[in-house]
C-alpha cells in the first residue's frame, strides 16, 4: 500500500472489504483453519453481556440468527429471556465456572468494561481465566474489547490521556493484550475510541495496528457489529483493530443500514 499501512477494511452493506495490502504472510495456516470452520450461524459465549456493547452484540446476533450464552454476574440486570439465547450465572474471573459452561460454543466474545479511572486488575484477571478455559475445552475464536488509547503513535492527546487519567486502565488493558498474543488462540482485538449510546450506523472504518481516519468516537452498537462481521469474515485474526466512526455518503449509509435491516427480519 502507498501509506505503508498493512491493512484497512471498509464496511459496506455489512461487509469487510481488505486493502490487496494486506501483509498475510504469518497469518495462512490460521486463516485457514478459521476458515475451515465457517459457517453462517454460530453459538456465541458473551463476557460483559449486561454492559453496551455486550447488549448490542446480544441483539444483533439474535438477529443474525446466531445462538447466544450470556455468562454473567447479575442475569436479572438482562431482563426477559427470549428464544436461542441461554444465561449462565458466574464471575469471569473463575476459570472452573468458565471451563464447565464453554463446551460446545464456537467463539467466546469479551465484552467486559473498566469498573473507574482507577487502578483495576479486572481486564487482566478475566483473560487469564477465559484463555486458560478456551485452551482446555478447545474453543479458539476470540474477539475481545480493549482500548484504543493504547494506540501509541496517535498524537499528544493520546499520550496525555494514557499517562494521566486512563493510565490505570491502559495498564491493564495493555497486560490484557499481551496475555491474549501469547495464548495460541485464534484472537481478534478491537480498540475502539471513546463510547456512546448512539444507534447503530454502519459508518465506521477499521485499521490493522493503527486508528483510521475519522472521529474519535464509536457507538458501541456499532462495535458489535464490526466483532460479529469479523467473526464471520476472520478478516483481522491474530490483529490489533482500531476503530473509529466517519460520516458516509448517503448511499453508502442506505446500503450499510438495509443489509442490517434485512438481518433483523431475517
Amino acid at each position: 500500500m502507498a501509506d505503508g499501512h498493512r491493512a484497512v477494511a471498509r464496511h459496506v452493506c455489512g461487509d469487510c472489504v481488505v486493502s490487496l495490502g494486506m501483509d498475510m504472510s504469518n497469518q495462512n495456516d490460521v486463516q485457514n483453519d478459521v476458515t475451515a470452520q465457517s459457517k453462517p450461524f454460530r453459538r456465541i459465549f458473551i463476557l460483559g453481556a449486561t454492559g453496551g456493547i455486550g447488549r448490542s452484540l446480544i441483539d444483533q446476533a439474535l438477529d443474525r440468527g446466531h445462538e447466544v450464552t450470556a455468562f454473567v454476574r447479575s442475569p436479572d440486570k438482562l431482563g426477559a429471556r427470549r428464544e436461542r439465547i441461554s444465561v449462565v450465572q458466574g464471575d469471569p474471573r473463575n476459570v472452573d465456572q468458565l471451563r464447565a459452561a464453554l463446551p460446545g460454543h464456537d467463539a467466546v466474545f469479551s465484552a467486559l468494561g473498566p469498573p473507574g479511572p482507577g487502578r483495576t486488575t479486572i481486564h487482566r484477571d478475566c483473560a487469564r481465566s477465559t484463555i486458560a478455559a478456551m485452551q482446555d475445552t478447545g474453543v479458539r475464536r476470540l474477539l475481545i474489547i480493549s482500548a484504543a488509547v493504547l494506540f501509541e503513535d496517535h498524537g499528544l492527546l493520546f499520550w496525555l490521556v494514557r499517562k494521566t487519567f486512563l493510565r490505570n486502565v491502559a495498564e491493564d488493558a495493555s497486560g490484557m493484550e499481551r496475555m491474549v498474543k501469547a495464548s495460541g488462540l485464534d484472537w481478534t482485538v478491537a480498540r475502539p475510541p471513546s463510547l456512546t449510546t448512539g444507534p447503530f450506523t454502519g459508518s465506521y472504518e477499521v485499521a490493522d495496528e493503527r486508528m483510521p481516519r475519522g472521529r474519535l468516537s464509536i457507538s458501541r452498537a456499532d462495535v458489535a457489529h464490526f466483532l460479529l462481521d469479523e467473526l464471520a469474515a476472520n478478516a483481522h485474526v491474530g490483529r490489533i483493530v482500531g476503530m473509529a466512526s466517519v460520516k458516509a455518503k448517503p448511499a453508502a449509509d442506505r446500503g450499510r443500514l438495509e443489509a442490517h435491516g434485512r438481518r433483523a427480519l431475517g
